[in-house]
């Protein structure tokens, strides 16, 4: 009697392809089951070994791409939020810069004249608009020497000093909300040499000092910016000298 292939229920696919019904071949459907199930268990353990060698991979892989963004990400953070604090401090240090040299502009253009250091003020909330003038500390309008330092009533051939105090021939102004206003110091306007040719024409000095907030506190809470500009007094013109009768004290 020839032997037919039958389906045998609950059997895995390559079972059923392989394995005759057992009432109808006993000896061949021994033989076929045992060369089925031997089969079966070596794609078992290669299946396995295919899973313990790229599973472990996969696994190993993940883990490693975790940590090199979890050493990476700070520093991206880092370099992120220094760019934003830089981009901040220089927006307000070329403010800064600009202020001043417009005031030391304007006061300069206005020899012996006693609005000087008022309109020099002026000039710098005009051209500072990029910088909060709330953060300004102090405004300084000063009579300068060789080397733009105060001379606080001293020499004017001088090429050092420093900005740590403003007495005599340096007026202080702060910021008060819309304008500036002087607080403090003294320097007439009739002490201004504005003569043509005179070796002792003054300079005339505008000194900003502003504290800068960092926004992130990375590096820090604030911190100080400074900025000068010096110019010399225009000489006064020959028809004003007939009108005044002299350019310096």
């Amino acid at each position: 009697m020839e032997c037919r292939n039958k389906d045998v229920f609950g059997m895995n696919q390559r079972l059923r392809r392989t394995v005759r019904h057992p009432r109808a071949c006993p000896a061949e459907h021994a033989a076929q089951l045992r060369t089925a199930t031997r089969g079966s268990a070596d794609a078992s353990e290669f299946n396995g070994i295919l899973r313990n060698r790229f599973g472990r991979g996969d696994s190993t892989d993940r883990g490693a791409v975790a940590v090199e963004a979890a050493l990476i990400f700070p520093v991206l953070v880092l370099m992120l939020f220094g760019i934003i604090e830089f981009s901040l401090f220089l927006r307000d240090h070329v403010a800064l810069s600009a202020a001043v040299r417009s005031g030391a502009r304007t006061a300069s253009a206005e020899p012996r004249m006693s609005t000087f250091s008022t309109d020099a003020a002026g000039a710098v909330l005009r051209a500072g608009t990029g910088m909060p003038f709330s953060t300004v500390e102090e405004m300084w309008v000063y009579e300068a020497n060789a080397g733009g330092y105060p001379t606080n009533g001293g020499s004017t051939s001088g090429t050092t000093g420093s900005f740590t105090s403003c007495t005599t021939n340096c007026l202080v102004f702060h910021y008060s909300g819309s304008s500036f206003t002087q607080s403090s110091g003294s320097w007439s306007h009739t002490l201004v040499n504005a003569c043509p040719g005179d070796a002792g024409m003054t300079n005339v000095g505008v000194f900003i000092k502003a504290n800068h907030r960092f926004v992130s506190g990375i590096f820090g809470n604030t911190v100080d910016i400074t900025d000068h500009a010096v110019l010399r007094f225009e000489p006064i013109p020959a028809s004003q000298l007939l009108q005044s009768g002299q350019c310096k004290p």
